[in-house]
């Protein structure tokens, strides 16, 4: 089967049990994100953005659908985590490892992955900007983000505080890092 990455307004009305003015509303009142086609100006709806606007609206995720937003961006250099990859496979999660921010920001562009996994100890990188930058931006707004907070950090809150959606220590288990990633993607 190959994926799908837009819908037609037809296809996500009929996802939702809805007529496909609705959805042509909801687009026009700006509640779900699409592009107009040039010429006859139909408009295409992103996968991704369909599933956040069903999430949103606690409507059901069809399951088709719903296997396609289980991208993970991890941003780090740590073999530790990326020694994190094979289980977070195992657990249906499609990964892509970066180790710096300027790449980091081209997947997140180009691969729109639904969570990502910021080491905050990654040289280089300032994780409270990478917060305050993908906050700042309306693109970003469903993304989810879990920070791995610096070994001895006592201040946890203040990562959560910044916009991170979840915190973990560096030094967690790998099965709870794992956990919490398909907590926050299952959300």
């Amino acid at each position: 089967m190959s994926e799908v990455h837009v819908l037609t307004t037809g296809e996500a009305a009929r996802y939702c049990g809805v007529n496909f003015r609705t959805v042509i509303r909801w687009i026009e009142r700006g509640q779900l994100k699409a592009y107009k086609l040039p010429g006859r100006g139909d408009h295409r709806i992103c996968v991704e953005d369909f599933v956040g606007f069903l999430r949103d609206n606690a409507m059901p995720v069809p399951a088709e659908l719903g296997s396609a937003t289980r991208k993970v961006l991890l941003m780090a250099n740590s073999p530790e985590l990326a020694a994190s990859r094979p289980l977070l496979q195992q657990a249906g999660v499609e990964v892509e490892i970066v180790g710096d921010s300027f790449s980091a920001g081209a997947v997140l562009v180009t691969s729109k992955p639904a969570m990502l996994v910021l080491d905050a100890n990654l040289e280089g990188a300032n994780g409270f900007q990478i917060l305050d930058t993908l906050r700042s931006r309306s693109e970003f707004s469903s993304l989810g983000v879990l920070v791995i907070a610096p070994n001895g950090e006592v201040n946890q809150q203040r990562w959560l505080d910044a916009g991170a959606d979840a915190v973990v220590s560096a030094n967690c288990d790998r099965n709870e890092l794992v956990g919490r990633i398909n907590l926050l993607l299952d959300a």
